[in-house]
């Protein structure tokens, strides 16, 4: 049985099937370029899952007011979930420190002399992206959910084998205790190969495209892999309502 109250995405034609499909531990993966919506059904999914079980949701690219904003919008409390800002973090305790460094360098100050004179900055400076979600992570023995929207970022300023490597930790952490996690992806610009090697290793695959349609946009959503279930997989005619992502069109789904 999947998470306790069957809800996966917060749209109920969706995952009455995925529920009972997938096991008490599981990961998902989220495609879907700028313009398609993608970003709100990661809140959608993290929304889903307040009032049973802990929920993380890890941006990398909105600041956090905006991302607090975005949920009450949609009439989804923001203070139930722990909002972590890995783009905030990361500027601050790397980017800002290399700024320092490179300005201590041109004013003819030596790196030992900087971090001599700011010894807490010396440890801020191995601030590291995976061990920051990872530490989380391991602190929780109970099933839980979680969002990383996005995954590009780690692309950006990670080998992307160690982005796949992030990605089998977090699978097995949810494998572990029984978590649900959501790893959001938008650009298309990455290397295929590790893009695939991340939807190789999720339970089910989600996919949201949005194609203009006369003077609107149409958007859709593919679930494309359900895990040993590829009987599951649909494509849905997609809406944004008050209450979030909806589906008005998709093919019967065997009960």
């Amino acid at each position: 049985m999947g998470h306790d109250d069957g809800r996966i995405l917060g749209i109920p034609e969706i995952d009455g099937a995925l529920s009972t499909a997938l096991p008490p531990g599981w990961m998902a993966v989220l495609t879907g370029p700028s313009g398609s919506g993608a970003p709100l059904l990661a809140k959608q999914f993290a929304n889903a899952g307040v009032g049973s079980t802990p929920v993380l949701f890890y941006t990398t690219y909105e600041r956090t007011l905006d991302v607090e904003e975005a949920f009450e919008a949609f009439g989804w409390d923001p203070s139930a979930i722990k909002i972590v800002n890995l783009a905030d973090e990361y500027y601050d305790r790397v980017l800002v420190r290399g700024l320092e460094i490179a300005q201590a360098r041109e004013g003819g100050l030596r790196l030992d002399q900087m971090t001599a004179e700011h010894p807490k900055d010396r440890v801020a400076s191995r601030f590291s992206l995976t061990s920051r979600m990872l530490s989380d992570l391991a602190a929780i023995d109970t099933p839980f959910r979680l969002v990383l929207d996005s995954v590009d970022f780690f692309f950006e300023v990670l080998q992307a084998s160690e982005v796949t490597t992030v990605a089998r930790q977090i699978r097995y952490r949810c494998q572990t205790v029984g978590g649900q996690a959501l790893l959001a992806m938008h650009s298309r610009g990455h290397d295929r190969a590790f893009t695939g090697a991340l939807e190789d290793l999720a339970d089910v695959v989600f996919d949201l495209k949005a194609e203009p349609k006369g003077s609107r946009y149409e958007t859709t959503l593919y679930i494309e892999k359900v895990r040993n279930r590829p009987d599951l997989q649909r494509i849905a005619r997609a809406n944004i309502g008050a209450s979030g992502w909806s589906i008005s069109d998709m093919p019967d789904v065997p009960g």
